[in-house]
């Protein structure tokens, strides 16, 4: 499995699988390639997007485990699985995009 590695002036590096890079620039609206830049003028979009990609599986986790709870009440069994969210994995990317568009520099990317 590869990595992909984040770099930018306003924080220190990330190392993110590739897999969960690519959810990510899908999110994002950036080609998978094995280079790429997010511009300081791109970051606030970026930023909202992958925030908001966050908060909508929030909603859905929760609707999930709310099905969840109500089965067992009714004595079904419907497991709910306990993976890693995006908002998780997305974190230290996050946080870099903060920092990014608080000090206006670009976040580049490599494999």
């Amino acid at each position: 499995m590869s990595l992909v590695v984040f770099r930018s002036k306003a924080a220190g590096e990330i190392f993110m699988f590739a897999e969960t890079a690519r959810r990510i620039f899908e999110i994002i609206g950036k080609t998978d390639g094995a280079r790429g830049v997010i511009t300081a003028d791109q970051v606030p979009d970026a930023l909202q997007k992958l925030t908001a990609a966050v908060d909508e599986e929030k909603v859905q986790l929760k609707a999930a485990a709310e099905q969840s709870h109500d089965a067992d009440q009714r004595g079904e069994s419907s497991p709910v699985a306990q993976a890693i969210t995006l908002g998780q994995r997305a974190f230290p990317l996050l946080d870099m995009l903060r920092e990014a568009q608080k000090k206006r520099v670009d976040i580049t990317w490599g494999v």
